[in-house]
């Protein structure tokens, strides 16, 4: 049964988007996020759903932010600037620090493509490889078009096909294995696991 504006208008307020936010979204949700999309169907769609929304602040920032203070910094990535005088030469500068946090992996060579792709969507995908694989299941050259992704319609889609194509259908409900899956790790652990157990009682 498809999922009608007004009700994912609903559906993400409960979760706790914000009005505004879930009447901006709602549109886009109905023509682009329905059971039938996914493997699982809404077994899938209970899981995708507490991983995007933590991953983008609740639909408010389909970008991530990079613009750090040398604390913020120290305490992300406490192996790469271990002391305040080496991450105070990348706060408040998202292109440096991009590319020097994602520079030489996850496919990127050039030297701004740490910034140029940084994470986007509600997935947050990152690195070149990300957006050339997503681009090519979604038919989207998101090489020449990375911004593409921060349109409400085109980033629902590339967050479902990255779902679809990382995350198998054995992992469904282990929150831990699916944050390490979205995030690498278990940043953000404690919030998802809150909206998965919102977000079975909503679809209950």
């Amino acid at each position: 049964m498809s999922i009608s504006a007004t009700e994912w208008e609903g559906i993400l307020r409960k979760l706790g988007c914000k009005p505004m936010t879930a009447l901006d979204w709602r549109d886009a949700f109905a023509d682009e996020v329905q059971p039938e999309k996914f493997s699982a169907g809404e077994a899938d769609l209970v899981d995708w759903l507490p991983q995007i929304l933590h991953e983008c602040t609740m639909l408010t920032l389909l970008e991530e932010r990079l613009s750090y203070s040398a604390e913020r910094l120290m305490a992300v990535w406490p192996s790469r600037f271990p002391s305040y005088d080496l991450a105070s030469m990348y706060a408040g500068n998202p292109r440096k620090l991009a590319n020097a946090v994602y520079g030489g992996r996850m496919g990127n060579t050039e030297p701004n493509d740490g910034y140029d792709f940084r994470g986007r969507c509600p997935i947050m995908l990152t690195g070149r490889a990300g957006y050339a694989h997503v681009g090519d299941l979604i038919g989207q050259d998101l090489l020449v078009l990375p911004h593409l992704i921060l349109e409400k319609r085109y980033g629902l889609i590339a967050a479902i096909a990255w779902w679809e194509d990382r995350i198998p259908d054995s992992m469904l409900s282990d929150q831990v294995r699916l944050r390490k899956r979205v995030n690498g790790g278990t940043i953000g652990l404690a919030h998802v696991q809150q909206l998965a157990d919102l977000t079975r009682e909503v679809f209950a």
